[in-house]
């Protein structure tokens, strides 16, 4: 199981291995959002030399990968070290810039606290997030659903939490393959839980057993 510090910089910034120089910058934007020190995501997760270090990452990752001379020699170690297969750097068209779909929509000037609590005392949408945080396994369809009803959009919550809408459709999507190390996994959904106020415990707990219940062919496994 992977620790932050054993990833490489493609995983620290969360990109394919053929990514484009805009796909790093915009990577670049997002890991710097979640990880500083005002982030409402991941504040609580880090002492401050922890939070350094993994700032320190981050800004070697990048520095490194939008280099075209220093990302081909350490394309070459990471293929070396059997990390990753030279084919990933040649399958497909680089990662083109996002489509409208992951990009945040246009956000609606409301009190979103005030807008979910008020949406919380109507029956069905009461009752439907009781028996989404009561499952013993939650899935990213579920909270999407609760969402829905919330009729809460993606970019909203990503101006609450900078939590990217890319990351956030992961979820959703339960692209299990994509997603960040457990720890950061456990933040995001912390958050996304709060803005629609539920239990934000019973959501990490169920979602990361029903994020194991898919197994190794469909997750990297990491922590």
């Amino acid at each position: 199981m992977k620790t932050f510090k054993s990833l490489n910089y493609y995983e620290i910034l969360k990109i394919p291995a053929n990514a484009d120089a805009a796909a790093i910058q915009r990577a670049y934007s997002e890991a710097l959002e979640i990880y500083d020190k005002d982030s409402l995501v991941t504040y609580s997760l880090f002492s401050e030399e922890e939070r350094a270090d993994v700032l320190q990452s981050v800004d070697e990752a990048f520095h490194t990968l939008i280099d075209e001379d220093k990302r081909s020699a350490y394309n070459r170690v990471l293929i070396d070290s059997g990390q990753i297969d030279a084919a990933a750097l040649a399958s497909g068209p680089r990662q083109a810039p996002l489509t409208p779909a992951d990009r945040p929509g246009p956000v609606k000037h409301r009190d979103l606290a005030t807008w979910v609590k008020k949406k919380s005392q109507e029956e069905g949408i009461k009752a439907l997030a009781e028996g989404v945080v009561n499952k013993d396994m939650i899935s990213g369809k579920d909270l999407k659903q609760l969402r829905e009803v919330f009729e809460i959009d993606l970019g909203e919550i990503f101006e609450a939490t900078r939590i990217s809408v890319s990351v956030l459709k992961m979820i959703e999507e339960e692209q299990f393959a994509n997603m960040p190390a457990d720890v950061f996994l456990r933040a995001f959904l912390k958050s996304y839980a709060q803005i629609l106020n539920i239990d934000p415990q019973r959501v990490m707990d169920g979602y990361l057993k029903f994020k194991a219940s898919a197994g190794p062919r469909f997750t990297k496994n990491r922590s």
